[in-house]
């Protein structure tokens, strides 16, 4: 007999709490959709915690995301910052986006060079948001 879904749940809840961060990303990302389970922006923060630190890029993004929005947790743009620069850097385009908005609103006439590169990148994979922005910079 098939395990029923609650109990596959419960095994990959397991892995993850044992430290597997692949299934922590997993989690992650279920909890925080809602996808398959109800949503609980509380494991989602947890279990995206423990596979951003592991270096899961998605993970390290969306953990940013919620810092950022204060969804989950409370808003904190340095938090934010720390967890889109890993994310950008493994080439996710929208925290490429986020790391220029973010160095932008700190300090625009420090950051602005570091900014646009960010948005270069970002706009070079793609990211139309970027390619917006930047043509704000070229009037």
């Amino acid at each position: 007999m098939e395990p029923s879904m609650d109990e596959k749940l419960q095994k990959v809840i397991e892995l993850c709490e044992e430290g597997d961060p692949e299934m922590c990303a997993f989690l992650g990302k279920e909890f925080y959709f809602g996808w398959n389970i109800p949503q609980d922006l509380d494991r989602a923060f947890r279990y995206l915690t423990t596979a951003a630190k592991a270096g899961d890029a998605l993970s390290q993004f969306l953990l940013g995301f919620m810092y950022w929005s204060g969804r989950g947790t409370e808003p904190d743009q340095d938090k934010a910052l720390e967890w889109f620069l890993p994310a950008a850097e493994q080439g996710i385009a929208e925290a490429m986006y986020n790391v220029a908005k973010i160095l932008l609103d700190k300090d625009e006439e420090k950051n602005r060079e570091e900014a646009i590169q960010w948005l270069v990148k970002s706009s070079d994979a793609g990211y139309g948001a970027a390619t917006d922005m930047l043509s704000d910079f070229e009037d």
